[in-house]
């Protein structure tokens, strides 16, 4: 191959979206062997490991980083994509914040109503003798784990309608190709509480279709991902 067929065949969508995929499984089991060594044998990094550990948050921070976020922002930079074409953009901004502020408020009140749970998902940290490096790490994983993780979603769903010419339908092949293949990943890892967060990541999906921004989808993950506030609390202590 000539170095130009190569450049051609790496900025073809086909070839970044499926590359962001495997690299998205391949890294999981990747993390998992790293967590195991690290937890001499038990690769389970929960809640009250994190607790007793928090410098244990590095490790889903930097996987969500480098796993989620690496692939597409090096593509994009490859291409020299428009930030617009990928929702970083002011146009319908205020629609899109407004549907964004519905979605919110409709999963406060279901885990309020429903769940029995806070009426929001917020874990505001206490703040007491912070840590710059904790208080980096922890900004760094609200950031990872609300608007990195929607940047990932918008950045296939706009790659894999390029590959099928279904740009201008809301309801589009990559809205739904993107999403059924988010879900079932998730399941893997998150059992069926996967079918909460890909109908989450489909209504916000839809708001980047409809309104052709991300930014209210970014904030609204930002603060329904309570896993994102938990991290943020265990380093905030």
């Amino acid at each position: 191959m000539t170095s130009i067929t190569v450049k051609s065949f790496i900025r073809d969508p086909r070839f970044q979206v499926t590359a962001t995929w495997i690299w998205n499984l391949v890294g999981v089991f990747l993390v998992v062997a790293i967590a195991a060594l690290i937890m001499q044998g038990n690769p389970s990094i929960d809640q009250q490991a994190l607790l007793e550990r928090p410098a244990l948050a590095l490790i889903p921070i930097l996987s969500e980083i480098v796993l989620v976020g690496l692939l597409p922002i090096l593509f994009s930079i490859l291409n020299k994509d428009r930030p617009a074409d990928l929702g970083i953009t002011g146009k319908n901004l205020t629609q899109s914040l407004v549907l964004a502020a519905v979605v919110v408020l409709v999963y406060f009140t279901y885990q309020s109503l429903l769940v029995n749970q806070p009426t929001t998902g917020i874990q505001w940290p206490g703040l007491h003798q912070v840590k710059p490096g904790n208080a980096c790490l922890a900004l760094a994983g609200l950031l990872a784990y609300g608007p990195l993780e929607v940047f990932f979603v918008v950045w296939l769903i706009h790659k894999t309608d390029r590959i099928f010419h279904s740009e201008t339908r809301i309801w589009s092949w990559g809205l739904l190709i993107t999403i059924g293949i988010y879900l079932l990943l998730h399941t893997f890892s998150q059992g069926l509480y996967a079918l909460v967060i890909a109908s989450e990541m489909l209504v916000l999906g839809l708001i980047f279709k409809r309104t052709r921004t991300a930014i209210g989808p970014m904030l609204a993950f930002l603060f329904v991902n309570g896993y994102a506030w938990f991290l943020a609390g265990a380093l905030l202590p």
